[in-house]
Parts: C-alpha cells; sequence; structure tokens
C-alpha cells in the first residue's frame, strides 16, 4: 500500500507547485554553540563519476539551541534555486545540504550547502538528478536512480561511489522512494517498492556494492544504527547495530479502502518511536510512541497527517500546519503558514512559533526550508 503523501495535501495550494520533501535524518549530537559566524574554504575537483565537488569545509558554528520555551527563529538565508520537489538533509555539526529532488531528470543538478548562518554556496554538481541525501563529520552522500556518491566536506574530493539498488519508479506518484542516513560509521541506503521497503549498508571505507541488511513494510532508522521495521507479521520490531533483534506490538493493519488502517513507522527522536495511522479521507491521523529501548507502547495522540516529527538538540519537535491546533493559527494570507513546536511522547505541543511556509524540518541544530513566494525560491531559517 502506498503511503500517504502527508506535507503533499498541506503544500500544493503553494504558488511553487507540489512540494514533497525528502528529509534524512542526522545524528542528534548537539552541534558546536560558540555564536560565531561561520565561513567557507572551499576547492574544486572533479571525481571519476564526472560531478564537480565545491564542498565547503565543515567548520559551522551555530548559536546555542535553547532546551525549553519557545525558539527564536533567524532571519532568512536566501537558497538559489527554484524547484517543484525538494530533498534536505542536516550533519551532525549543523550544515544543512538543499537541492532539488528530481530523480528521474537525467540533468546534471546541483546540491547547496549552509553553514552556519553564512550564505549558500554549491556543495557538488552531480551528473543526474538527485534522490536523497546525508551527511556526517566527514562526508557528503548523495543518492541518485544509478549512483551513491561520497563526497569529502574538507578538501571536496569523491571519496566513493556505489551502484544504487535497483529502483523502479515506474507508475508511480510517489518521489520519495530512497532515503539515505548516514549513522554509526555507516550509510543505510532504504529503497522503497509497493509495500516493501528494502534496507542495504555501505561501508563508506570499502568498495563492496550496497548489501541487503532487511526488508519491512515500512522503516524507521535510529541515531545509533538501529533499525526500526514493521515485519511481514504486521509487528514492530527492531534490528541492532550488532545483528540482533527484537520483535514488539502489532502494528494496525485493516485498510478501510480510503487510505486508512494502516500504520507506518515516522521518525526515532529522543528515545522515542514515532508511528502514525492514517485515518484516511481527510488529514486526521492517530499518532503511537513506543519506547525506542524496550519497544513497550508509551501513548497515542490525534494529529495530522501533515505532522513531521525531528530529533534536535533542543529535543523532539513538530512541523505542525497552521490551523491544525489553536497553538499554531493559520496566518490571514492565501499562503499556508506553519509553526515549529515542541511535542512530547504523549502529544503535548507548546511553545509554537511560526515559521510560514515551511516544507521541511531539519536536525540536530533546528531549522526549517521555506518556500519564499517573493522570489519562487526557497529560503533556510535557523532556529535557536
Amino acid at each position: 500500500m502506498t503511503r500517504p503523501a502527508g506535507l503533499l495535501a498541506f503544500l500544493a495550494p503553494l504558488a511553487l507547485g507540489a512540494l514533497v520533501l525528502s528529509s534524512c535524518s542526522s545524528s542528534p549530537s548537539t552541534p558546536t554553540a560558540t555564536g560565531s559566524k561561520s565561513h567557507h574554504t572551499s576547492t574544486t575537483t572533479t571525481g571519476n563519476s564526472g560531478s564537480t565537488a565545491t564542498t565547503a569545509t565543515p567548520s559551522s558554528t551555530l548559536a546555542p539551541v535553547a532546551t525549553s520555551g519557545p525558539l527564536q527563529a533567524g532571519s532568512p538565508i536566501a537558497l538559489p534555486f527554484s524547484a517543484d520537489r525538494v530533498t534536505a538533509a542536516e550533519s551532525p555539526d549543523g550544515a544543512v545540504f538543499v537541492a532539488p529532488q528530481d530523480p528521474t531528470n537525467p540533468a546534471p543538478a546541483v546540491a547547496w550547502v549552509v553553514d552556519g548562518n553564512g550564505p549558500a554556496a554549491v556543495a557538488e554538481h552531480v551528473a543526474d538528478g538527485i534522490a536523497a541525501m546525508t551527511a556526517d563529520t566527514t562526508n557528503f552522500y548523495v543518492a541518485t536512480y544509478s549512483n551513491v556518491y561520497a563526497f569529502n566536506r574538507a578538501n571536496g574530493n569523491q571519496d566513493g561511489q556505489w551502484s544504487m539498488p535497483t529502483v523502479n519508479a515506474a507508475n508511480s506518484s510517489d518521489s520519495n522512494l530512497v532515503a539515505l542516513d548516514a549513522v554509526a560509521g555507516v550509510v543505510l541506503v532504504s529503497v522503497t517498492q509497493g509495500d516493501t521497503v528494502r534496507v542495504y549498508r555501505i561501508s563508506p571505507s570499502s568498495s563492496a556494492r550496497p548489501r541487503l541488511v532487511l526488508q519491512g513494510l515500512s522503516v524507521a532508522i535510529g541515531p545509533d544504527g538501529s533499525i526500526y521495521y514493521e515485519d511481514t507479521t504486521h509487528h514492530l520490531t527492531v534490528r541492532r547495530p550488532n545483528g540482533s533483534t527484537s520483535t514488539g506490538p502489532a502494528l494496525a493493519d485493516t485498510p478501510n479502502g480510503l487510505g486508512g488502517g494502516v500504520q507506518y513507522l515516522d521518525v526515532v527522536a529522543s528515545g522515542t518511536v514515532w508511528v502514525s495511522e492514517p485515518a484516511g479521507q481527510g488529514l486526521d491521523a492517530q499518532y503511537t510512541t513506543y519506547d525506542a529501548a524496550t519497544l513497550a507502547t508509551i501513548g497515542s495522540y490525534t494529529g495530522s497527517v501533515t505532522n513531521s516529527v525531528v530529533d534536535s538538540a533542543a529535543g523532539p519537535l513538530a512541523l505542525e500546519q497552521g490551523g491544525a491546533s489553536p497553538s499554531c493559527p493559520q496566518n490571514p494570507q492565501p499562503v499556508p503558514s506553519a509553526c515549529v513546536v515542541r511535542v512530547d511522547p504523549h502529544g503535548t505541543l507548546s511553545d509554537a512559533v511560526s515559521v510560514g511556509a515551511a516544507v521541511t524540518l531539519l536536525g540536530p541544530a533546528p531549522a526549517v526550508v521555506t518556500a519564499d513566494t517573493s522570489t519562487q525560491q526557497f529560503d533556510l531559517v535557523r532556529l535557536s
């Protein structure tokens, strides 16, 4: 069963088109917080893929992040490109990588990086359309439907290239078929095909092809490399980095014919696994949370399919559609608005901050990518 589009319903009215986000998770390490402004030191090389590398050194420094009370939105940082779809990722030190998500386009693509509060700079020129990205403190990783590339963040050199596992995009309206996660010294590649998600592992120091680790009906990656997934018996299961597995409660799998009745793993944040169950017609969804260590149920609450949760240095945060709750009223303007709120495993929302027409929320250093209708492009807004 194809997973509901989520943010698509919220963002469709935007003048920029129907924006669908593929957000890659990062390690939830607290970013460097000295408050000083960063600068870029870049080099340009050409790897054996023919991709031009212009990667900034990972020297970003960011303001301290508040762990209580409302976060403060910083000044928008222009992202100088237009696109119908966007993919974004953040490294553990807070560098944000953003690019158009157009993996079926054979034309070369450009990924951009924002280091600290500096201006956006070209991170890489990639040979064809980008599907997903991730980063660790050493490398920036890019997946197309043909290859996965690793670029050294200090010198821009291409450090690795691996053939992508097969991606079948035919007759699919879901562009989020690929996800990348750089965790615990490896890169996990998730490929969705129909009702199945296959997770492959790449060792950045090896040229060996991606190795299949497991397949499930939905998947969420933990910051320690644990893979949480719905197994074929529709139970919540986890595979730890040492290869051991544990099985938890059963997940709902009673499709109602309207797109509801099925639970999907969403994210692992602050020791909690978030699982959503869309109602079907409309935007309502039921969320259930589980302890990431024991898989025991923590709580459940009602929300919207447009909500998304990320782990961050500020704790778990959610991007909430304007008007979805009293804590986040809709702005009196034609462009949809959103808020970033603190969220706990029982669904309690607090400390909302308006972030305009946000299309994705990132961590560990909280930030949102927003649609800028005045330029028909995008902005990055840091939160602290």
